[in-house]
Parts: C-alpha cells; sequence; structure tokens
C-alpha cells in the first residue's frame, strides 16, 4: 500500500487530468440543474396538462353521445307517436271491435270507453274494461285478432272463467286503445 504522501503527489503529478475531471464534473452538474430538472419540470406539467385534456375531451364525448343517444331516443318516439292513428279515427276502431265480438258471438254489453289524454298531450287513450262470454275457441281468435287490430291496443288485464253453465267460457277484459292527438293542448 502507498502512503498518503504518495497518493498526493500522484495527484500533483496528474493535474491536468484532475482539472480536466473536475471541470466535466462541474459541467455535467451545471447542465443538469439549468437544462435537465427544468426540461424534466417541463415534461411533468405537460404530462398533466395532456391527462387534464384527455379527460375534458373524454368527457365531451361521452357527453356528445349520450345527447345523440337521447335525440335518437326522441324521434323514434315521435315517429311512433306520427305512426299512430289519429283520434278522428277513434270511433272506426270501435266498430272494428264490435264486429270481432260478433264475428265469434261474443256479446260486450257495456263496452264503453273512457278518455284519458296521456301526460304530454301527444296522444289520448281511450280505457275500457268489459265482460263477455263464449266458448274457448271464439275468445281465443278474438284475442288473436285484437292483436292484430292496427294502431297500439294494449291489454292490461285478461281473466278467464268457467261460465255458470260449464260450457262457456266469460272472460274479463281490461284494454286501452291509443291514438294520436291532432288538437294537443300547449303547453304553458
Amino acid at each position: 500500500m502507498k502512503s498518503h504522501g504518495q497518493l498526493i503527489e500522484i495527484v500533483k503529478k496528474h493535474r491536468p487530468f484532475w482539472v480536466v475531471c473536475g471541470l466535466l464534473f462541474l459541467a455535467n452538474v451545471l447542465f443538469y440543474l439549468f437544462f435537465i430538472s427544468t426540461e424534466s419540470r417541463e415534461i411533468g406539467r405537460l404530462q398533466s396538462r395532456f391527462q387534464a385534456e384527455r379527460k375534458k375531451v373524454s368527457e365531451q364525448r361521452k357527453r356528445q353521445a349520450e345527447i345523440d343517444q337521447y335525440q335518437t331516443l326522441q324521434q323514434t318516439w315521435q315517429g311512433f307517436e306520427e305512426s299512430q292513428p289519429g283520434k278522428i279515427q277513434f270511433p272506426e276502431r270501435i266498430q272494428q271491435l264490435k264486429k270481432i265480438l260478433n264475428r265469434y258471438n261474443l256479446v260486450a254489453e257495456d263496452l264503453a270507453f273512457r278518455s284519458e289524454p296521456m301526460k304530454d298531450g301527444s296522444l289520448v287513450r281511450f280505457a275500457t274494461t268489459f265482460q263477455t262470454s263464449g266458448q274457448y275457441d271464439d275468445c281465443k281468435r278474438f284475442i288473436g285478432e285484437l292483436q292484430a287490430m292496427p294502431g297500439l291496443l294494449c291489454i292490461h288485464s285478461l281473466e278467464f272463467r268457467q261460465g255458470d253453465d260449464g260450457r262457456t267460457l266469460e272472460m274479463g277484459l281490461e284494454l286501452s286503445a291509443y291514438f294520436r292527438n291532432d288538437n294537443p293542448t300547449p303547453k304553458p
């Protein structure tokens, strides 16, 4: 092992080498402090800004998709409303219903509809509840033709009971027919 004095002498002998090494080290430290650390902070700031912009764009796209979906649903609903027969055609549909009942020898004496406007006023609902009796096959065919009638006809309740004579079937039916309200009340 060399002594402490010999090491100092070796360093003095190679002084230009050690000065160059020291200057390079100092240059690297200064370069890091002034350029790399500044750019590292700038990169961090830009990454944060990018994430914020990306999140904002993502939320805008999501909001736009919800708006598009709502508009599509609204157009679908408007198309549905427009496809419904007008309120003026209600008497014709009642006559069709009575003809179907008569065709299958089903009698509904209390066939009276009540008008119920819908919330938004663009459709009007006519509802009724009635009782009839007949053979099972006739009731079944009546329900089939009822479902095939044009427009929107909803069966809310359908109830079958054995008739008192044991041969007939008593049917209780609650249904609604929906029509386009051609004269809706204006919204305030």
